[in-house]
């Protein structure tokens, strides 16, 4: 069973290939004992009407107490008082035979025959019977046929002849391999056509609906699908554009509440300040002072986070003066954050892509050293790579790193500050611009966050 799942086909195409390709074979083998049966009254029909011809003169001139009849080669006479007792057979090519020595002979006598078929077998040249291999010419094949009459004194003669089948002296291989490629190879050749055409009438709405389902994750906005093709696949791109329009409804509803709620907490935050402005200078006016501040920040990164996944404002903007000018802004004595090489212009949000190369590298610079920046061209991608020496991060937490409130500092800095919320919006910008963010740890310790947009 094992062996018969890797040889089943994984694809669509080639599954609806091999259920048509096995079942027209299936279907030509069962058909082609039909096939048989006519061909093996076609292959006797030149020996019967030739036997007919040779008889009708004996059946005319027999007399079973008269003298000798001149018999052809090949031919046996014989007189009995009563019917010889036939064969059991009842295959259809005999009754087919049966018939045709009747109506050859009527032709041949001028009057309406009284024969009985008693033995037809094709023979080889030492006499013993072959059936389908005579079919194709592999033996020379005789037809050997035995039948009775009724003569006018009352006895029944019985006539055994035999003459060669007829048949082409074509070589045998040369019409198996003819029969094999006009009713199997060519068969084939049609149903892989219609497989093709089924593929691509029938199956290209499935495929946009594939396409549409992966790109879901990255752009909820996409257009809907279109309601063609097959009424089943009408009816699952109806169900995927109502399930799109809930997601984008529940998104909505939760990003508005999100920002509603970070918007109205600023207000008791102001509040909170006034007053404190009142207290007197002391370690508890500091600290309070601290705890609103980091929640002031806290609000902003969730706004930051909610506008990060908004409609963007794309625009050709030259990548390298872009990381080149950030770099600059950031970089200090100590960590003068180097940029290796260009990669030129590419369409992009020229702010939003900024303030993603903010956060990794302000990442970078709270939790490492050695920090640098790469740019370069990956097949149809432009990637931007961040590189630092720091102590990385554990492999647990690589898949989930970029997760909102997932924080990383645990193996990198206990020290650390930060909310979980910078690398959530830096994939969050490079998914909005069909890109991905992706996050490693380097060999020899350090980190490798790398941002692959579109070229």
């Amino acid at each position: 069973m094992r062996w018969a799942r890797r040889l089943w086909p994984r694809t669509l195409f080639g599954q609806l290939l091999l259920i048509m390709v096995g079942g027209t074979l299936a279907i030509q083998l069962m058909s082609s004992s039909i096939w048989f049966d006519v061909r093996f009254a076609q292959v006797l029909e030149a020996p019967v009407r030739l036997i007919a011809a040779r008889s009708a003169p004996l059946i005319a001139q027999a007399q079973c107490h008269a003298g000798a009849v001149k018999v052809p080669a090949h031919y046996q006479l014989r007189c009995a008082e009563q019917l010889p007792p036939l064969e059991a057979d009842e295959r259809r090519g005999r009754k087919r035979v049966e018939l045709l020595l009747h109506q050859a002979l009527k032709y041949e006598l001028g009057r309406e025959p009284n024969v009985r078929l008693m033995k037809v077998q094709l023979t080889d040249e030492l006499g013993r019977p072959i059936v389908w291999r005579s079919l194709f010419g592999l033996r020379t094949a005789q037809a050997h046929i035995q039948f009775a009459v009724p003569l006018a004194d009352g006895h029944w003669l019985t006539i055994d002849g035999q003459e060669l089948q007829g048949w082409s002296g074509e070589s045998a291989w040369l019409l198996i391999s003819d029969y094999l490629l006009r009713v199997y190879a060519l068969r084939i050749v049609a149903v892989l056509l219609v497989c093709l055409i089924a593929v691509r009438l029938c199956l290209r709405p499935l495929r946009r609906l594939a396409d549409a389902a992966r790109g879901l994750g990255g752009n909820l906005e996409q257009p809907p699908l279109a309601l063609d093709g097959p009424e089943e696949v009408r009816q699952a791109a109806q169900a995927f554009n109502a399930m799109q329009q809930r997601l984008i409804a529940m998104v909505n509803d939760k990003a508005y509440f999100l920002a509603a709620v970070s918007h109205d907490l600023r207000t008791p935050l102001t509040r909170m300040r006034l007053r404190l402005e009142r207290m007197p200078d002391d370690e508890h006016r500091q600290r309070l002072r601290q705890n609103i501040a980091q929640m002031d920040d806290m609000i902003g990164q969730v706004l930051d986070y909610l506008r990060a996944g908004e409609q963007l404002n794309l625009q050709h903007v030259d990548i390298d003066r872009l990381v080149a000018r950030q770099c600059a802004e950031l970089a200090t004595v100590e960590e003068p954050l180097p940029v290796h090489g260009q990669v030129g212009s590419v369409k992009v949000d020229a702010l939003l892509l900024q303030r993603c190369l903010q956060n990794l590298l302000v990442n970078a610079l709270r939790y490492a050293n050695g920090v640098s920046v790469t740019l370069e061209r990956m097949g149809s991608q432009v990637v931007i790579h961040v590189d630092d020496r720091g102590p990385g991060i554990a492999p647990e937490l690589l898949a989930t790193i970029t997760e909102p409130f997932v924080r990383g500092e645990g193996s990198r800095n206990q020290g650390s500050g930060g909310y979980g919320l910078g690398m959530s919006i830096a994939q969050r910008i490079a998914n909005s611009h069909g890109g991905e963010l992706t996050v490693v740890n380097r060999e020899g310790g350090g980190l490798r966050v790398s941002i692959g947009l579109p070229a």
